[in-house]
């Protein structure tokens, strides 16, 4: 009994030996028996992370507004390259249509909701009932206020763009000069564009003579109106000032039925404004605002993929990127195209996401 005990114990030892070299041997293998994407996160060892089918509802406040429609579509195409299904939303402009519309989505069953300048007010019933059902909701792109439901709030910075146009309008308008002011108050980005040239005139040496908040549902005839009341009651203009995408197709036109040689300096220039910039006329800040959008689906993968947790913020490593343009630089075209702005992100997905067929 004594010398199968000892025998035992031998076996036991070597059996032991064994299985540890058998795991060692996985290991370094890096796992290539799991290369079918079961869903294990283990993306710094090249597996390839499955992604469930999601449905995403998007949402801004109108999409005639061609700035907030760019991001939308940028947000759609992104879900859409992820296999995600989506539900989007037009309230055109009617703030009863964008607080329906924020419920209608809640209650449609989607798995997040991704937000373009959405003001946490107008949405407030459906966002407490996002809450209620774990649904997460990021608002992105120009800056609206905080909330505590959103879940992400990834904003463009509005002191830097109005900064960046502030300094180009400075090198082509000199003291003394009178301006006029197009408005939008309902949103808090195009309000704070509105406040800070209101405090930067006065050091600039500028007189504000007239100023005119835009008609939401009616944005470009009722700007073209507006300019062309300005310039006819106030002679002395020099300059516009523009919060926003639309001021331009507005602008444009009624300063030259007006025939004076005056500039339009707006914020959150287009696609559809180059022809107004190569004008000459027009002189605009532009960035990649389609951005945040992206990023929120791509922090939603992740979320969905790994149990990530959704930063409140944009993430550190996404900056975003914005240039004036003018007459000298509108005929390279416009510098962001959404598929630019994509490619990096569509080329890590790829890498990383076994995505849901259609």
């Amino acid at each position: 009994m004594e010398w199968r005990s000892r025998v035992g114990r031998r076996w036991s030892l070597v059996f032991l030996l064994l299985a540890l070299v058998s795991v060692f041997a996985l290991a370094a293998c890096g796992g290539d028996d799991d290369d079918d994407g079961d869903g294990a996160a283990q993306t710094e060892d090249g597996e390839r992370v499955t992604l469930e089918k999601k449905t995403i509802g998007i949402m801004g406040p109108v999409d005639a507004a061609e700035i907030i429609k760019l991001a939308n579509d940028a947000t759609e195409q992104a879900a859409e390259a992820l296999g995600w299904d989506v539900i989007r939303v037009d309230p055109g402009g009617d703030p009863a249509k964008m607080a329906s519309g924020m419920t209608s989505l809640v209650n449609r069953g989607v798995d997040a909701i991704v937000l373009t300048t959405m003001e946490p007010a107008t949405i407030a019933s459906g966002l407490r009932a996002a809450e209620q059902k774990d649904i997460p909701v990021i608002d992105t792109h120009t800056l609206t206020q905080s909330a505590e439901q959103f879940d992400g709030e990834y904003f463009l910075p509005p002191d830097e763009e109005f900064e960046l146009l502030l300094d180009r309008m400075k090198e082509d308008v000199p003291e003394g000069s009178q301006i006029g002011v197009i408005n939008l108050p309902q949103f808090l980005n195009a309000k704070i564009a509105g406040d800070n040239i209101k405090q930067a005139a006065p050091d600039a040496g500028w007189e504000i003579v007239a100023s005119h908040d835009a008609d939401l549902a009616n944005l470009v005839p009722d700007t073209q109106r507006a300019i062309g009341d300005m310039l006819r009651a106030n002679p002395g203009i020099d300059a516009i000032f523009g919060c926003c995408d639309f001021v331009p197709a507005g602008g444009v036109p009624a300063i030259r039925q007006s025939g004076r040689d005056i500039k339009l300096y707006a914020l959150h220039g287009i696609p559809s404004v180059m022809p107004q910039v190569r004008s000459g006329i027009a002189i605009v800040e532009v960035a990649d605002y389609q951005l945040g959008g992206v990023v929120a689906i791509d922090v939603l993968a992740d979320h969905f993929a790994t149990g990530a947790e959704i930063p409140k913020e944009m993430p550190a490593e996404y900056d975003w990127n914005m240039t004036i343009l003018d007459e000298s630089n509108a005929g390279e075209g416009y510098p962001y195209p959404t598929q630019e702005v994509l490619a990096p992100f569509l080329e890590r997905w790829e890498e990383r996401y076994e995505t849901p067929t259609p």
